[in-house]
């Protein structure tokens, strides 16, 4: 009787690997054999899944952008206002456990191996464009006009990416790392305090 493979559920397991590789050692360092060894498979199962190591790595992009979507938008759910579900949500982009810390290495690595890789940039490029529409979806409700939207989407999408990074490439011990990320959540908080100032605040929740 031959032997039924669930495609989605081993596809998705090479990409997992491909992330924990890339996380660790770069996009350099995510070759065919490497993420092969990491998913205890040959890189001939990996080609029965993917069209070679760029689409490999394309979805790798698209799932770590997807699974941050799907987490932030399960975490607005828990505020009762369009501030506090504003203020999850971003809290949610930033690493601060092991998770999003490992999602921020991904992210770094991608970010320097982009440079004439046009289908890893139009996945990232398309993962980015989803981020600030949904924060723009978030902040309506706060801002005063669509010029308001558009300006604090794009300030808060580089304070987190600042964030982000910086916190990513740190090499210090846990503690120094735990003391960075509750000054970066202090920072965080204090700008979306500053986005409800009354002169950008419509009326209601």
């Amino acid at each position: 009787m031959p032997k039924i493979v669930d495609i989605e559920s081993r596809r998705a397991q090479f990409v997992a690997a491909s992330l924990d590789v890339i996380a660790n050692e770069g996009v350099a360092g995510a070759t065919m054999r490497r993420i092969a060894a990491q998913a205890g498979a040959t890189t001939g199962a990996i080609t029965n899944y993917f069209d070679g190591r760029e689409a490999l790595l394309v979805e790798a992009v698209r799932t770590a952008h997807n699974a941050a979507g799907l987490r932030m938008r399960h975490a607005a759910q828990d505020g009762a206002t369009a501030a506090e579900r504003l203020k999850a949500v971003v809290l949610q982009a930033l690493p601060l456990d092991a998770v999003r810390m490992r999602e921020w290495k991904v992210w770094s690595a991608f970010r320097s191996a982009l440079h004439g890789r046009s289908s890893l940039w139009a996945a990232n490029q398309a993962g980015y464009g989803n981020w600030r529409r949904y924060l723009q979806t978030l902040l309506e409700p706060i801002c005063i006009d669509a010029d308001s939207v558009r300006r604090e989407s794009s300030l808060l999408m580089a304070l987190v990416d600042g964030i982000g990074f910086r916190l990513a490439a740190m090499t210090g011990t846990a503690e120094q790392l735990a003391v960075e990320q509750r000054g970066a959540t202090v920072d965080i908080l204090f700008y979306l305090n500053a986005i409800g100032r009354p002169q950008t605040r419509r009326e209601g929740p």
